[in-house]
Parts: C-alpha cells; structure tokens; sequence
C-alpha cells in the first residue's frame, strides 16, 4: 500500500508539478462551466451544480474531489453571464481548495446560436502534511514537519459556442502558471497550463430517443495530451444512459435522470483500465444539478438544456 501512495504522491507532487492539476470531471458532458468560464450566463435559468467525485476506491490516499457551482445571466438580453465555483480536490498529503470567479460575454449570431467570450479569477490554497511524506534523503530541503499552507492566484479564459443541439469549447486554465514556495526559496509547485477543447451535439433519432455523442481533448504541459469520447442515450428527455472512455485511464458508465422541472441526477462509474486496475475497485462520482428559473425565462420549457 505504501507504493501505491508514493505512486500518487510522484503523480501529484513533484519538485515543479507538472502532472494534472484541475480536477477530473467525468461529468464534463453536463457539467461544462467546471472548466470553461465563458459558459456563465449561456442558459436559460441560473443553473447550479454540486459533485463529488471519488477516485480509484480502495487505495489510501487517492484523489477526492468536492466542487459547488452556479452561473446565470442578469440581465433580459442574457449578453452578460456570471458564475463562481468552490472546489476542494484532495490527494493524499497534498489539499487544493480555491474559489473561480467567472465572467463572460455572449454575442447573438444566427438563428439560437451565440459565442461567448469570458474570463476568470481562480484564488486557491495548497495545503501539504509534511507529516505524511517521508523524504529519500534526510535534510532534503523540500521537506518540512507539519502542515503548511500556501495561497495563490491565477486566471482562466474561454471562448463558447452554443447552439439549439450542439456546444463547443476551448478554455486555458491556469494560463499564468502560478508558483507556490514552501520550503526557503524552493519553488515546490509551479501550476501547469491547462488546455481544454471539447463539444458535443444532440441527434433527434426517434420521437422518444436523441443521441448525444461527446469529445474532450486535455493538454496539460508537460503530460501530453489526453482524450474523453462519449455518447449517451436520453429517452423521453427524461432517463439517459452511456458510456465514455478516456485514454490511459478509463471506461466509464453513465446514468442520468430529470427528477422534476428542475431538479436532475448523474451518475459515473469508471472502470479503470490503466496499471491501477490491480489497486482499485474503481472510481465513483455524483452530481445533483438544478435550474433556478428567477426571471421566468423558460416559460413552458420544462427540460435543462444540459439534457437536450
């Protein structure tokens, strides 16, 4: 067991960390604004979501993350979006909480379609129980007693293209590579850039069914690219089914359902395909969303757009 948390600690804890940073999402599809501030205000209501995300079950130590979000429009024309998100992403010694802050700009084009062009403020703390990390050589000036906290800021900008069946995104999380210092003048954490570029579209197959392929592309520097590739199955509008595989990593099965007007369900579980499958029973995450629909722009609707 101990291997397999220094194996985490040398994913996510490195002299200058390099490895991925901003949490994993199997939930993208419907959770898109988790990664791209220019979604805030593309919807009808103010849409808020809460996750949980638990991953590789059965290995000590391995990555939780807990994230609260909501973004919406004020103003009738809905040019103008804001939104915030709290996460907390824990990974053996090493915690992340931080607050974004977003803000966007939506320009009408033809027919149902607009982009949106937004910017945001990411305000985080990294946390590390030296306590827990045993250092190869003693006196290694990285390595301290105790917890020690570190505070940071950094910014993210998006471009977001909605239309009546289909979105697409490209975002840069953490585009200043921010440095955190622990230990004297040791640069012990250097964010990495995030690149993500995804989309998806929705195909009317018969009266009760729709087809809802998606795609995700994520660079980090330093670790390569990586990609998400999935479809659900939504009947009625209300129950949906599907699966999403993600390279190197996993196969995942997904679950959804529209509990009333506003109110909505997910359901993952990944299905680890990577050298972890020999550690873990797999990786489990939930998210409840809902619509608050304060202006009463969705008049009659009663579908979310994030299951159209």
């Amino acid at each position: 067991m101990k291997r397999i948390i220094t194996i985490i600690i040398v994913l996510f804890f490195t002299q200058e960390m390099f490895a991925q940073q901003v949490y994993q999402l199997t939930h993208y599809m419907i959770n898109d604004f988790a990664f791209n501030p220019a979604v805030a205000g593309s919807d009808e209501t103010f849409v808020g979501k809460a996750s949980f995300r638990k991953q590789w079950s059965g290995i000590d130590g391995a990555p939780t993350t807990g994230m609260v979000s909501m973004h919406g429009s004020l103003n009738e024309n809905k040019t103008v979006g804001l939104g915030a998100i709290l996460y907390s992403d824990n990974t053996g010694p090493l915690g992340r909480t931080g607050i974004n802050l977003a803000y966007a700009y939506h320009l009408p084009l033809a027919d149902e379609t607009s982009l949106g062009i937004g910017v945001g403020a990411n305000f985080l703390s990294y946390k590390i129980n030296f306590n827990e990390l045993v250092a190869r050589d003693e006196g290694d000036p990285q390595f301290a007693t105790g917890d020690q906290t570190k505070m940071g800021a950094d910014a993210n900008l998006g471009l977001y293209l909605k239309g009546a069946n289909f979105w697409a995104g490209l975002s840069v999380n953490q585009m200043f590579a921010s440095k955190f210092t622990f230990i004297g003048d040791v640069e012990s954490i250097e964010n990495s850039r995030h690149i993500f570029l995804g989309g998806g579209v929705t195909f009317n197959a018969s009266e009760n069914l729709d087809i809802a392929p998606s795609l995700l592309l994520k660079s980090v520097g330093g670790a390569g690219a990586q990609f998400e590739l999935g479809a659900r199955a939504i009947v009625n509008k209300n129950y949906w089914a599907g699966i999403s595989y993600r390279t190197e990593d996993a196969l995942a099965i997904l679950l959804g359902l529209q509990l009333d007007s506003s109110l909505n369900l997910a359901y993952s579980y990944d299905i680890t395909t990577s050298d972890l499958s020999n550690y873990t029973s797999g990786t489990h995450e939930i998210t409840v969303g809902y619509n608050f629909d304060f202006f009463n722009r969705k008049g009659t609707q009663s579908v979310p757009s994030d299951i159209e």
